[in-house]
């Protein structure tokens, strides 16, 4: 393991010990699938976590990618958008006055560049009923294309760990964020996507593809949730997504 992911991975057991909760790491196919937040107690400052599809909750995210384009979004002052990619998809972090450290890292990045950060999910629900999902860092660092290749190779193990866990859980309450995927995302809920998303990212870092399981109930003859998915990405309003979180994050 490199010394980079090495280093984060310490950060986040300290985060833990002291109270915070610990990054989970997640591929961004699947990151921008996690729309359903939820909380764990009634208390008036109880955290809030994302809900990924293959049945773990998440708080905060460790990601490693390659930003690609940084934009100032802003209005009134500055508020900057960096376009994100890993091997299965895109995301989108956003950094402003409530996010001092990150902000200034991006008003001075010249894309592209592989970075690691350390983000709280936010979630944006647009006119038509979608949600889209954005990122809010924490810590955002430079990193090599090595530590880059090590968090793919983890993020793979961690993820096929989860998908294995869900597929034989026996739908009967024992692993309540599993049920709480069914229950949010479809009792229909096909994982074959996750599976082809965990041999795109396979590929990439050059290890060997798993045959994927055929579709399940839910997916239409000829047309995968996966190409779906991505046939959809591009439609994301940037601008509305970038307003929405920027009024998110005022209200803190």
């Amino acid at each position: 393991m490199s010394d980079s992911v090495s280093t984060a991975d310490s950060s986040t057991d300290n985060t833990q010990r002291q109270g915070r909760q610990v990054a989970k790491r997640a591929f961004a196919a699947e990151l921008n699938d996690a729309t359903h937040v939820f909380t764990e107690s009634d208390e008036e400052r109880a955290p809030n976590f994302a809900l990924l599809p293959s049945g773990e909750s998440a708080n905060r995210y460790f990601f490693v990618g390659t930003i690609t384009e940084v934009t100032d979004v802003g209005k009134d002052s500055e508020y900057w958008q960096a376009r994100i990619v890993d091997p299965t998809g895109t995301v989108f972090a956003y950094a402003g006055q409530y996010q001092p450290e990150a902000a200034a890292f991006l008003s001075q990045l010249e894309p592209p560049a592989y970075v690691a950060l350390t983000a709280k999910p936010s979630t944006y629900e647009t006119d038509d009923g979608d949600v889209n999902v954005s990122l809010r860092p924490e810590t955002i660092t430079h990193v090599d294309e090595a530590t880059r290749n090590q968090w793919v190779r983890e993020t793979v193990e961690r993820m096929a760990t989860r998908l294995e866990a869900f597929e034989s859980d026996n739908v009967d309450g024992s692993n309540p964020y599993i049920a709480m995927s069914r229950e949010q995302y479809g009792e229909t809920l096909s994982l074959d996507t996750y599976h082809a998303v965990l041999n795109d990212a396979r590929e990439d870092v050059g290890m060997d593809a798993v045959p994927v399981p055929d579709s399940g109930p839910g997916v239409d003859e000829g047309e995968s949730e996966e190409e779906d998915h991505r046939e959809n990405e591009d439609a994301i309003d940037e601008a509305a997504l970038a307003a929405a979180v920027a009024n998110a994050d005022r209200a803190e």
